[in-house]
């Protein structure tokens, strides 16, 4: 592993030196090709009197060192379990393995060792073809060019024909469905085919970038996997497009990467490939912090920077990586208080970050001076950290801080002397799809009836709103004895209900058994089925393909109903009765204890906690979804906005 960091190291120091001239770093990068140098030579002369494409040769080659192929024999039972995988309906038996496949100690085979002569002539030559071809190729740039549609490869997939494949296989598609001259409706056109191939979509398989044909044969994968193939059937048309990402999401806690379409304008116009319709000027929806593009090109500029972040192992480590933050929200540049540094010394290296549950995430490098990190571009809203070394490790240089939307001044959560009693409902906020879900059981009611068709039905217990919290318990004060028991959702919903059961007492102690009866669920599918609501677990559930939606039970014979127990589909990240937790609050010092509980209720209450500060609750017991917040009115208000608006 220290072999290869070094290697890499020379390779960034020869090609990215600021006193290399373009004829040095081509010079390195044919040198560096060892054995291969007579094939890029060939290339170069081949192209020696046609200029432009010797220029673009030139910036395929002298950018090629860093990039190579996975090789190993393991790849091969690799890709058998991806085609078993993509075709089977029983996904457990080949998941496993490609959860866990080791690919980052496989050998690494450079292109620049590699490499025919014929294959980047290929490239070249279809990539001119498609340039020139299209109405709207002469909108684009050379430089454009060469960075949205020229590259060969996108990352370490193996190196396959697949630009001639793909023109071949989508330029007939993209002229049956679009003859004009708009690229960006071109885009979407074949956007929208790409809804036809029924992607399977996974994002807990592990693996090197799969090339262009095996992702058109599997249909499989993770959203990296989606903008790679997007970038192949556009570029393979002569649609200019890349691939922009966020290393760290503020919300969701992973990262995502998704394709953009260089407009006749000079703008990038960011999209989900597969998703939607693409529409010029509309927000991508995204919090980000940051966002970066995947290039082709060496960024010589982040040299420093990237040698700074692989001593850390910071996923900014990638030099092919170019900061678009300015793209996608206001730019803008930020002085952080850095008053938790001890020894204050000109020259720190710092970085931005946002919470991880296992440590503050860097997703951006800044500039440290006179006591203050500086940032530019810094998505407003947000809670992030200013991070700085010292003794090999990242430690917290300010407190958090956001960026507040309406002044554009920086906030600070520095706890106060004061203290105040708190009440935590949530680990996660309730996030807009799950909120949604919740609402769905507003004015449903739980019923009883002797007919099978709930004729002559009486209902036992009447929402009048949506459930305020996970797990409900209800006594029932209806003597009758009924044969049939359903919940029901309101005319305007679909039944959407994660568990339910009747009791024959007030405690809850003997509950009733019988047949399932229920509507259709959700187009037919086992996993949101009738079934679900009765199988103890709060992350199923049953989902109606009609509104309304009803699922219960045929008891066989009249029985009475003392309680009904019911949970609204739901994340599991409401404070559970029985489960451990410990709250703390960011201080001077680093996040700071104050104290572990064991819910006894859906709700945990502290007393005596610093105000004004930053806090997170965790969960001991189970589960990986937690996220910072504040408290302020009496609620806790988590990182990206969302309010628990459910106590």
């Amino acid at each position: 592993m220290k072999t290869r960091l070094f290697i890499c190291v020379c390779i960034l120091f020869s090609l990215l030196s600021c006193s290399s001239s373009e004829k040095e770093q081509l010079e390195t990068a044919l040198a560096f090709a060892d054995t291969n140098r007579a094939e890029l030579e060939k290339v170069l002369e081949y192209y020696k009197n046609d200029s432009l494409k010797l220029k673009a040769a030139i910036y395929l080659i002298e950018n090629m060192p860093l990039y190579y192929t996975y090789k190993g024999s393991d790849l091969d039972s690799l890709h058998i379990a991806l085609e078993q995988y993509a075709v089977s309906d029983s996904y457990d038996k080949h998941l496993e393995y490609l959860k866990r496949f080791p690919y980052r100690n496989l050998f690494k085979e450079y292109d620049a060792k590699v490499i025919t002569s014929e294959y980047l002539i290929e490239n070249i030559e279809y990539s001119f073809k498609v340039w020139r071809e299209t109405p709207w190729g002469k909108y684009v740039s050379f430089d454009n060019f060469c960075e949205f549609i020229l590259p060969y490869r996108i990352k370490d997939e193996p190196l396959t024909h697949w630009k001639k494949d793909f023109y071949h296989r989508f330029k007939p598609v993209l002229d049956s469905l679009y003859q004009g001259t708009d690229v960006v409706e071109a885009t979407s056109c074949l956007s929208n085919y790409a809804t036809s191939l029924h992607w399977k979509y996974q994002n807990e398989l592990t693996g090197p970038h799969l090339s262009a044909q095996l992702l058109l044969e599997l249909q499989l994968g993770d959203c990296t996997s989606i903008a790679d193939f997007g970038c192949y059937m556009l570029r393979s048309v002569g649609i200019p497009a890349g691939i922009d990402t966020y290393l760290w999401s503020p919300v969701s806690h992973v990262a995502h990467v998704w394709n953009v379409v260089l407009d006749t304008t000079g703008y990038t116009i960011p999209f989900n490939f597969g998703a939607r319709k693409l529409k010029r000027g509309e927000q991508f929806g995204y919090r980000q912090g940051k966002v970066y593009r995947h290039t082709y090109a060496l960024q010589k500029e982040r040299l420093d920077a990237v040698l700074q972040n692989k001593k850390f192992g910071i996923a900014l480590a990638n030099i092919c990586l170019k900061d678009v933050s300015s793209l996608y929200f206001p730019s803008n540049e930020i002085m952080v208080d850095c008053e938790l540094i001890k020894d204050r010394k000109e020259g720190h290296s710092v970085w931005v970050a946002i919470f991880n549950r296992r440590g503050w995430f860097p997703i951006g490098e800044g500039r440290y001076k006179e006591g203050k990190a500086i940032f530019n571009d810094i998505e407003e809203g947000l809670i992030y950290m200013t991070l700085y070394a010292q003794d090999g490790k990242l430690k917290e240089a300010s407190f958090p801080f956001k960026i507040d939307k309406e002044s554009g001044c920086l906030l600070y959560y520095r706890p106060k002397a004061d203290s105040c009693q708190m009440s935590v409902t949530r680990k996660w906020p309730l996030q807009g799809g799950i909120r949604s879900y919740i609402q769905r059981m507003a004015y449903g009611r739980f019923e009883g009836a002797n007919r099978k068709d709930f004729s002559d039905a009486k209902v036992m217990l009447q929402l009048k709103n949506y459930p305020r919290k996970m797990f409900n318990e209800v006594k029932i004060k209806d003597s009758s004895k009924y044969r049939y028991v359903r919940y029901i959702s309101a005319d305007w919903f679909p039944g959407d209900i994660a568990e339910v059961a009747w009791y024959a007492d007030t405690l809850g102690q003997t509950k009733l058994q019988g047949e399932l009866i229920s509507t259709l669920p959700y187009k037919g599918s086992r996993t949101v089925s009738g079934r679900s609501a009765m199988d103890g677990d709060p992350l199923t559930f049953f989902t109606s393909s009609e509104k309304p939606g009803w699922v219960g039970l045929d008891l066989n014979t009249p029985k009475q109903v003392g309680s009904i127990r019911y949970t609204p589909r739901n994340d599991d990240n409401f404070v559970r009765v029985g489960d451990k937790y410990e709250l703390f609050y960011f201080s001077a010092d680093g996040w700071k204890s104050l104290g572990v509980k064991v819910a006894e209720e859906p709700k945990l209450i502290y007393n005596n906690v610093p105000s004004h500060a930053l806090y997170w609750l965790r969960d001991l017991t189970r589960g990986n979804e937690e996220q910072v917040f504040t408290y302020y009115d009496n609620k806790q208000i988590f990182t990206e906005g969302y309010w628990n608006l459910l106590f």
